[in-house]
């Protein structure tokens, strides 16, 4: 009779260990802005205060810093961690390099290729790790860098803010090298065997200035014969010999478009072929880059090759550093400016195709904020996340997190359910395009979205793909904001969307080129006008919608702003002034050229006209105050966010009173009940008036007080 206890409790001690293990490898994390709250410090106490939902687990070290005892005691330790921190519910994230790393003679020695760290660890120990990296390859770790054409490599100096760096350097891997790629298999492979739920993948680029080595001419070569058609580039340069053309090493040299787009095309592959590879040891892996983006085309979506247009296809989420120390921190300058990174930020929701969008922003911190009180801690906290929030974007808490900001995400916490399942949604949208830069011509949806903005008119992005799809159908109107790039296929689904109802609001001659950067004999969109763009403001009907030319001469300046380039390779600051008008200096500092800024002016003004007045709006516009809007997946609800941007450096915050807002409702649906709260208390119900406009009814509502978050929630029926 006991061995048949015995062996029946072993049969339910048996159960309980596999139902334990099928539960471990039945966690999913959930992939939803809504509920995305980060916490950057893994400290259970900091996270429950907050109520973060996602936080940085334990990966597993680099192959070359330990030795494989040390590795394997690691994985253990981390995955037992992340699996601790997975029972409590929360999302575990963590870092992942690109970089080859190395140290220098002195800091300010120039770097060699024998000094990175891989090279002792190739000669020494590669076998140790041969399961996760293969055998040794031919070629050792030093043929793996990104070169210039001379064969230098580039590198970089990390060093905390206000401090000198040390001997330390990164230099990079090329995505289109075998063995550089087997070594990064290896290391998403272990990160994955973790548990961690993702990586953001650091240095998502490829160096300006490089990669001038044999295998990325191979694979420049393929890239060519399959998406550059032979006819094309007999065009463009009178050539197709691909085989035999030179690599281009500036611009105006024959491919150099086709160049700085192979490398986006590049480095977005990689990702792919990194989450892929992870998947088969964690099959909800997610991967996202560590790259800019909002910055539309500048050096990284630029001659560094980090296309958030190309990466929004493959990654879970997006990490973006979009801000550049204290200069683009949200707020009202000292001379009366709002600075406001919210352009960016739609444009990376609609690259993203509505994923999670981390930014990795200014940190609330000393250094960056000389002697901060704990007023503008909490302020600055404050608008950094309610700026965030508001487009659809996760603001990374790090290591200090003030009263205002646990305010704010307890905030967030108690509507995360009707946060979670929401995206951005409006009757205006922008279309965006890195086309147009990657073919060095202007365009405007960034500084276009700022004046909108301004004038309380809401509105979301859009990117070329949503053209193909059904995505572009939920707008009333689109601003097409001079897009000279545009391919016969997307302007022919331009022209059904006006046909069947749509409002199309275009800014200069639109499309006059192809996707190649070719003239069309035809410009579809202009034929909508008649036999071509007029010369002057039109608008006409075209079949059951409406069609409106706003002329727009690109002027010798073209429109730039004077202003300093700051460095090769930052991220925010003005670099590439110098050739492009739709910059940072622009749309986040309201620096906008007068004459383009007044054709930008026309434009809301037509927007405001095509609807009679009848949109989604601030109805008296104020001068820090931006509103967007979102629909949950149900459509059951409807988001209203208000962002008080009247926030000082000083951390003095002036509320915004008696805000207007008039809200079109979706077709079909009506109004069932309405909540708001601008104070980050508990929402209550708000008064209403409710007028019809052809299809749809239109609520006209107002709210007393926004601090600098305000929050609506509408009930429809």
């Amino acid at each position: 009779m006991k061995n048949y206890i015995r062996f029946g409790m072993f049969l339910i001690l048996l159960t309980i260990k596999l139902s334990c293990t099928q539960k471990k490898h039945e966690w999913k994390p959930i992939a939803d802005w809504g509920h995305w709250r980060l916490g950057h410090r893994s400290n259970l106490e900091f996270l429950e205060k907050n109520h973060f939902t996602v936080t940085f687990g334990q990966g597993a070290p680099n192959f070359e810093s330990v030795t494989r005892a040390e590795f394997d005691k690691a994985l253990r330790e981390s995955k037992a961690f992340n699996d601790s921190y997975h029972d409590k519910g929360y999302i575990v994230l963590r870092y992942l390099s690109t970089s080859l790393n190395g140290e220098s003679e002195t800091p300010t020695s120039q770097p060699k290729k024998e000094q990175i760290d891989l090279l002792k660890f190739y000669n020494e120990r590669w076998n140790d790790f041969a399961d996760y990296i293969g055998e040794k390859p031919a070629e050792d770790p030093a043929t793996w860098m990104m070169v210039h054409p001379d064969g230098s490599f580039p590198y970089y100096r990390y060093a905390p803010y206000g401090k000198e760096p040390d001997q330390g350097f990164e230099a990079w891997g090329v995505p289109a090298n075998p063995d550089y790629v087997r070594y990064m298999e290896g290391k998403v492979q272990a990160q994955a065997e973790t548990g961690i739920d993702g990586s953001y993948v650091d240095w998502t680029q490829i160096a300006g200035g490089t990669s001038y080595d044999p295998y990325t001419r191979t694979d420049f070569i393929t890239y060519l014969t399959e998406f550059i058609p032979a006819d094309v580039s007999e065009k463009k340069y009178g050539t197709s010999d691909y085989a035999n053309i030179q690599l281009p090493t500036k611009r105006g040299e024959p491919f150099w478009m086709e160049w700085i787009t192979y490398r986006c095309h590049s480095v977005a592959q990689f990702h792919d072929h990194l989450r892929s590879y992870a998947r088969k040891y964690n099959p909800y892996f997610m991967i996202s880059g560590n790259i800019f983006g909002g910055f539309g085309y500048g050096p990284i979506a630029y001659d560094a090759a980090g296309n958030m247009e190309m990466l929004g296809k493959v990654d879970d989420f997006i990490y973006s550093e979009i801000q550049e120390f204290l200069d683009s921190a949200p707020r009202k300058r000292d001379d009366g400016m709002k600075i406001t990174n919210s352009p960016a930020l739609k444009f990376l929701a609609a690259a993203s195709h509505g994923k999670p969008v981390i930014v990795y922003a200014t940190e609330i911190t000393p250094p960056i904020f000389p002697n901060p009180t704990e007023k503008c801690l909490s302020a600055m906290a404050q608008i950094n996340i309610a700026e965030a929030a508001a487009n659809h974007a996760i603001f990374r808490e790090k290591r200090e997190t003030p009263p205002g900001a646990t305010a704010i995400h307890n905030f967030l916490a108690a509507n995360e359910s009707s946060l979670s399942g929401a995206h951005l949604h409006s009757n205006v949208g922008i279309l965006a395009s890195l086309t147009q830069y990657l073919a060095d011509e202007q365009s405007f949806a960034f500084t276009a979205s700022r004046v909108l903005a301004d004038r309380g008119i809401t509105h979301t992005m859009l990117v070329e793909d949503d053209l193909l799809s059904d995505v572009h159908k939920q707008f009333d109107l689109i601003v097409l904001p001079y897009l000279p790039l545009l391919s016969v296929e997307k302007q022919t689904a331009l022209k059904r969307y006006v046909e069947n109802g749509g409002s199309l609001l275009v800014l200069g001659e639109t499309g006059k080129k192809d996707q190649y950067n070719l003239p069309h004999a035809d410009i579809p969109l202009a034929a909508l006008f008649g036999k071509g763009y007029p010369n002057e403001l039109t608008s006409i009907q075209v079949g059951s919608g409406k069609a409106c030319f706003v002329p727009l001469a690109i002027p010798k300046s073209r429109f730039r702003i004077p202003t300093k380039t700051k460095g090769e390779f930052t991220t925010f600051g003005p670099t590439m002034a110098d050739l492009f008008a739709d910059i940072p200096e622009g749309y986040t500092r309201g620096r906008i050229d007068p004459a383009l800024m007044q054709k930008l002016e026309t434009v809301a003004d037509q927007i405001i006209t095509q609807f009679n007045g009848n949109l989604t709006r601030l109805v008296k516009p104020q001068p820090y105050l931006e509103m967007t809007t979102m629909m949950q997946k149900s459509d059951d609800r409807m988001l209203v966010h208000l962002v008080n941007y009247d926030v000082t450096v000083d951390g003095v915050i002036t509320p915004a009173k008696n805000v207007d807002i008039q809200l079109m409702l979706p077709k079909g649906k009506q109004i069932k009940s309405l909540m708001f709260n601008g104070m980050l208390s508990e929402l209550s119900p708000v008064e209403f008036d409710s007028k019809r406009f052809a299809d749809r009814d239109m609520i006209i509502f107002s709210v007393d007080q926004v601090d600098v978050y305000g929050l609506a929630v509408v009930q429809l029926q």
